[in-house]
């Protein structure tokens, strides 16, 4: 039994389950003998300071974020495709979902996994939005100037790396050789005045471009892999790269047509610009927890119990060293 599960169940034993039954200190009994016994108090100062930190922390964000955010369909989502995959990968290799689960999420059941999965849904969300509502002015123009580009018109002519999955390492450089090798007599072809919608037409292995002359029509940053988009960036209007230029696909050869003025800095732009920064943010080594303790911080959460509260600080602060 883990020490989330076992700490749940007895609290709520202590609050539910007791009878009025008191020891001769006059303390409420948990459990008697014939001479003494057990308290509720002596009980629940033993699952404080073994078990109380984690289950409390997990408490107040599940409070304070429901408060926040409904459920909405694309946490229900999240959590039943999560749940899917993880029952089709337990049952592939021959684990039990339920005995998995118990072990490595401290859940006792498939409904409590459920509500880890909901928390955690939750908690990624308040760090993306405290992410969001943190980025600054000078970050936003930063990011205008240096990360914000017109479209650019272009076409390009791709030579893929033919070769199976289960090649050997020697059998898949051979093949990487020759692509590339390939690549560059067509960009020699082009040198020698070859028409270069010609030789995407003739040559080119995408075949949702190669009929129209290779074109890619206007792309940007998120169109096209980012080997793709740099290399158009060094490009003049009217020219071609002389050297295949790889990326995940393979070789690629790209002319450069023409690119449009940068977009001015509207506030729909801007505001598109500090959700992607936000992002980024919050994906950041220990901004999650960062933002949840400025979540408890923004409610004015206040502790009764000064040892629980000693020791739920000092978790916060052993994961604030983990993740440093």
């Amino acid at each position: 039994m883990k020490k989330k599960l076992l700490l749940g169940a007895l609290c709520l034993l202590l609050v539910t389950g007791c009878k009025d039954v008191k020891l001769d200190n006059g303390e409420k009994a948990i459990v008697t003998f014939e001479n003494g016994g057990i308290s509720v108090d002596e009980l629940y100062k033993e699952l404080k300071e073994s078990y109380g930190a984690e289950k409390i922390m997990d408490l107040i964000d599940s409070k304070l974020l429901k408060e926040k955010y409904e459920t909405t369909e694309s946490e229900k989502t999240y959590i039943n495709q999560t749940i899917k995959q993880l029952k089709d990968e337990t049952k592939k290799y021959g684990y039990d979902y339920e005995d998995y689960i118990s072990s490595t999420f401290n859940v006792k059941d498939d409904s409590a996994f459920r509500d880890y999965l909901s928390l955690n849904y939750k908690r990624n969300l308040w760090a993306e939005d405290y992410a969001i509502e943190s980025v600054t002015d000078k970050q936003l123009n930063d990011y205008y100037e240096q990360e914000v580009y017109g479209d650019i018109e272009a076409s390009q002519i791709l030579i893929t790396i033919d070769v199976s999955s289960s090649a050997s390492d020697d059998e898949k450089k051979d093949a990487e050789n020759k692509a590339l090798e390939k690549a560059k007599n067509i960009i020699q072809e082009l040198k020698d005045g070859k028409d270069f919608a010609q030789a995407a037409k003739e040559y080119s292995k995408d075949s949702e471009t190669a009929n129209n002359g290779g074109s890619l029509g206007k792309v940007n940053t998120n169109d096209v892999e980012s080997e793709v988009f740099d290399a158009l960036l060094g490009l003049k209007d009217g020219s071609y790269t002389t050297s295949p230029v790889k990326s995940s696909q393979g070789y690629h050869i790209l002319y450069r047509t023409s690119q449009d003025d940068k977009p001015e800095l509207t506030d729909e732009l801007k505001e598109e610009i500090r959700t992607t920064i936000g992002r980024e943010i919050a994906l950041e080594t220990g901004f999650t927890a960062k933002a949840l303790k400025a979540l408890r911080e923004e409610n004015k959460m206040k502790f009764v119990d000064t040892d629980l509260e000693k020791s739920f600080n000092d978790l916060v602060s052993s994961q604030d060293t983990s993740l440093n």
